[in-house]
């Protein structure tokens, strides 16, 4: 009940500072304004509209008395009314209504034209005590309406309060509006910033870190953090941006002591405007709002606002990190699944390569090493971290197509006659084959389908020379031969690194792009080597070449390497 009365009060004040153009309207015409509560108490200043009026009401406390009475009745009636003071003014008053509830009273006074008549005058002045010579020239400049006109002054003041109330309540209206699309363009700028950053080369912790910078700005606070929720087995990812005294140890701190109780009951925001200080709290944090980031399958973090800048947080900041929250949910879900799915893929990718190369015990492994040595070339001839994956995945399923060649023919330990070598030359066209009806697979058949061209033009399938055979199918194809070279197979043992690095410089331009070989040999090729899983190759350091030993042959020799029968 007296929350209820003050915030009535409160509402009536705040009208009484916004009735100026009432004020001003009834002051030229000769009237005092003011304004009451429902219990007969004045709100505000009284402001006399002449010297007369001014002396009267300093001289006793009739008039406003009179004034005081005439508010409660009207208050209590709810109707508009008038009556007199014992001074003769007319008084007039209108009732203060809002949202059907009566906060109080307007009340106008003018004094009749009547007074100037020489004997009410005098009664006047003797009433208060004052000097009836000092007091005429005051009448005569005060006394400008009859008492004839007081209802049609009465319903000019009703009308006036209703217009100006009208014109407050839009203005409330207006700035609420104002507010509101202030609070909503932060919101949208914020959430735009935000789904900026959502990309699916972008990082979980990436993500958040952007997400924390951007909530620092708009919710005017001092530090941000994000926590990720670990899936199975290991620790919570925690960022932290803004001040630089917040850190991931003290993040993790509120976590477990604070926090984490109380999301585990409720998946609630929690708000805390006068937060207790924890044990060693070296940034004290005097208030937080913590917004837990779930999904409809789970809860993968939360969201922590710490220390507003200027005031208390409130519902508008509830709101924004809620809006960001959720957005940030999401996103953190579906990297999840992408994860997820990329690790299924390149699972099957895997096992499929494997079966592949376990149709010969000496190419064990092979296609993994030549995707990984792919990858090492293009990232060091400067390609993107996309074209780079692109290459890699090339390199993993080059050999595919060897499923339609004959066990026998791969692991043969001699030569391959014309119909042998002819089901050999098939394995860039049958891999593209099996892979053509995957879309996604759209960027990364160009790889496979040429790694075999030369660019002296004796490759296959199709015998591209020079520029005319991809990238792509040039980096795979040097990938390929190195692999073979430093790999035992059943017709000849491994090369040592410096029999490797003499065979691929001596076929430049010719089997292998010249540029590439240039690039790999400025690189530590044992490195090169040891980053695809090929420790157990690395002989000796490339220094000065040493003659191949006799009869070793092309890098090309091997079943499906593109060895010539």
């Amino acid at each position: 009940m007296a929350t209820a009365t003050a915030t009535r009060l409160r509402s009536l004040t705040d009208m009484a500072r916004g009735l100026t153009q009432l004020r001003s309207h009834m002051r030229e015409l000769g009237m005092t304004t003011s304004v009451w509560d429902n219990s007969g108490r004045m709100v505000g200043k009284l402001l006399p509209c002449c010297q007369l009026c001014q002396t009267i009401h300093e001289m006793n406390g009739s008039c406003q008395r009179a004034c005081a009475e005439l508010a409660e009745e009207v208050t209590r009636s709810g109707a508009p009314g008038r009556g007199s003071s014992p001074a003769g003014c007319c008084v007039l008053g209108t009732p203060v209504v809002e949202r059907r509830r009566t906060l109080g009273c307007v009340v106008a006074c003018y004094l009749p034209r009547e007074l100037m008549a020489d004997e009410s005058a005098a009664r006047l002045c003797d009433q208060m005590g004052l000097d009836l010579e000092a007091t005429a020239s005051m009448v005569q400049q005060a006394c400008r309406h009859s008492a004839d006109q007081a209802d049609d002054f009465l319903r000019v003041l009703t009308w006036l309060l209703g217009k100006e109330q009208s014109m407050m309540t839009a203005q409330k209206e207006l700035s609420s509006l104002s507010a509101n699309l202030a609070s909503t363009y932060e919101e949208l700028s914020l959430l735009y910033a935000v789904s900026g950053s959502m990309r699916v080369n972008c990082s979980s912790r990436e993500f958040l870190q952007n997400v924390c910078r951007e909530i620092l700005e708009v919710v005017n606070i001092s530090a941000a953090a994000g926590v990720i929720y670990a899936r199975e087995q290991g620790d919570q990812e925690i960022v932290v941006a803004g001040e630089p005294a917040v850190e991931a140890a003290q993040v993790q701190e509120l976590m477990d002591r604070y926090l984490a109780p109380l999301l585990a009951d409720s998946q609630e925001p929690v708000l805390d405007n006068a937060f207790p200080s924890l044990p060693g709290d070296k940034a004290r944090v005097a208030s937080l709002l913590a917004v837990p980031l779930t999904t409809e399958e789970s809860s993968v973090g939360v969201l922590i606002a710490l220390n507003k800048r200027s005031g208390d947080f409130d519902s508008v900041d509830v709101k924004l990190v809620k809006s960001i929250g959720a957005l940030t949910a999401v996103f953190l879900e579906y990297t999840r699944l992408y994860a997820d799915t990329k690790d299924l893929l390149m699972g099957v990718l895997h096992a499929l390569t494997a079966s592949i190369d376990a149709k010969d015990p000496y190419t064990s492994g092979h296609s993994h090493r030549v995707a990984l040595i792919s990858r090492r070339i293009a990232q060091a001839a400067g390609l993107s971290p996309e074209r780079a994956q692109r290459i890699y995945l090339a390199g993993l399923l080059h050999d595919v197509g060897k499923i339609g060649v004959p066990e026998s023919v791969l692991s043969k330990p001699g030569k391959l006659n014309e119909q042998e070598w002819k089901l050999v030359k098939e394995h860039p066209t049958i891999s593209t084959r099996i892979l053509g009806g995957i879309r996604q697979f759209d960027d990364v058949l160009v790889g496979i389908l040429t790694h075999q061209e030369r660019p002296d033009g004796a490759g296959y399938p199709r015998g591209l020379a020079g520029e005319e055979v991809p990238l792509e199918g040039r980096i795979i194809g040097l990938a390929d031969s190195l692999d073979a070279m430093t790999s035992d197979r059943t017709y000849r043992p491994a090369l040592s690194l410096e029999q490797a690095a003499q065979e691929i410089r001596r076929v430049a331009g010719t089997q292998l792009d010249a540029n590439l070989v240039e690039l790999v040999l400025s690189m530590d090729l044992g490195a090169v080597l040891a980053g695809s899983g090929g420790e157990q190759r690395l002989q000796a350091p490339v220094g000065d070449p040493k003659p191949v030993a006799s009869g070793v042959g092309s890098p090309s020799v091997g079943r499906g390497d593109g060895s010539a029968p």
